[in-house]
């Protein structure tokens, strides 16, 4: 196959496998396999390729995505067995991207990626269990995934695998100077209400205010229920129709929260989540994402465990069985237990296409 040219004076040549999560979808790579075309053997910073970010994931002149997900086989955390770099399409670089770390995690396997940090290096084929824990350092900290590498949705051409990832606790993601020291920064039921529970000023015609779920998985969430700020009058009643859920203007509002951010760290992704009396016997939401610099995507993976999270704290989820969050592009099953563990994730890592460009 002949590599993608798109300029005239290529100055790199990347090996690349496009993948998506649940209709994520993203440009996956090892970094010191960039390779440069003037000669230099030095490996590529996180910093260059965020220069040329925004040619690869044009989606007319580049190769197309919501992020690019990077390998890094010598993390600096040497308890890691490989480092993840995640850049939103804008060219900025991200903390973490919780289905962007499954597809990491079928790249690692699917291509046998070895460890610098690695004395034994994994299994890739499983042995005779799906006993694989991979440990990836990201800019959010440790996150542990597991293939499974028989589960009963996997294809038999394993183009589709289903991953399990440990996405840790979540977070309090309010300034801690603007609520009580004492609380704890781990999120559970025990936590005031307002340390999670917060109203913000929208002002537009069909959109007062909004009273926003703010918790940090990785990332940090902002998660509204619509049909709890029509009932409050904050937002217009059209937009508690089901049925047109999917097709409701809800960039213009996630612009306004993003660029408010009135006592939180930061906000990087709004959810809008709606749920049917049906959908509540299913322990199930139906949620839409924007997240930062890529403006609205078919799924978000640490989005869904914050909507997982807010559901279950609001009373929409049943914390006792899987939350099944369902996106535009597919369904992701969370388990949170709200006495401070770990939150789980599970849902499919598939693989498109594998190219060469020069750019």
């Amino acid at each position: 196959m002949e590599p993608i040219l798109i300029t005239n004076k290529p100055s790199y040549r990347i090996n690349f496998t496009k993948m998506h999560g649940a209709g994520n979808d993203f440009v996956v790579f090892e970094k010191n396999k960039v390779e440069r075309l003037n000669g230099d053997q030095s490996i590529m910073t996180y910093e260059e390729i965020s220069e040329f970010t925004t040619k690869l994931s044009h989606r007319k002149l580049g190769i197309g995505c919501d992020q690019l997900i990077i390998i890094d086989d010598n993390p600096n955390d040497k308890n890691a067995s490989y480092g993840m770099g995640v850049i939103n399409c804008d060219g900025n670089i991200e903390n973490m991207c919780g289905n962007g770390v499954r597809c990491f995690t079928k790249y690692i396997i699917d291509n046998k990626v070895l460890s610098k940090n690695l004395k034994k290096q994994l299994n890739f084929d499983g042995g005779d269990d799906d006993n694989i824990e991979q440990i990836i350092e990201t800019k959010s900290g440790i996150v542990k995934t597991y293939p499974l590498l028989r589960h009963h949705l996997n294809n038999k051409d394993k183009d589709v695998i289903m991953v399990k990832v440990n996405m840790g606790t979540s977070k309090i993601s309010r300034l801690l100077n603007e609520i009580d020291y004492n609380i704890p920064k781990t999120l559970s039921k025990q936590s005031p209400i307002e340390s999670y529970m917060y109203t913000i000023d929208i002002g537009l015609p069909y959109c007062s205010k909004l009273e926003c779920v703010y918790v940090s998985v990785g990332v940090n969430q902002c998660v509204v229920f619509i049909d709890r700020n029509i009932e409050l009058g904050y937002l217009d009643s059209s937009y508690g129709d089901y049925s047109k859920f999917s097709t409701i203007n809800i960039q213009e509002i996630s612009d306004i929260i993003q660029r408010n951010i009135n006592g939180f760290v930061d906000i990087a992704n709004v959810e809008f989540v709606i749920q049917s009396p049906q959908d509540k016997l299913e322990n199930k939401v139906i949620s839409r994402v924007v997240e930062r610099g890529s403006g609205e995507t078919l799924a978000c993976g640490t989005g869904a465990c914050g909507v997982a999270v807010a559901s279950i704290l609001k009373g929409y989820c049943n914390e006792n069985i899987e939350s099944i969050i369902e996106m535009p592009g597919g369904k992701l099953l969370i388990q949170w237990d709200s006495n401070n563990s770990d939150i789980f994730k599970t849902g499919p890592a598939t693989t498109v296409f594998k190219s060469q460009i020069l750019i």
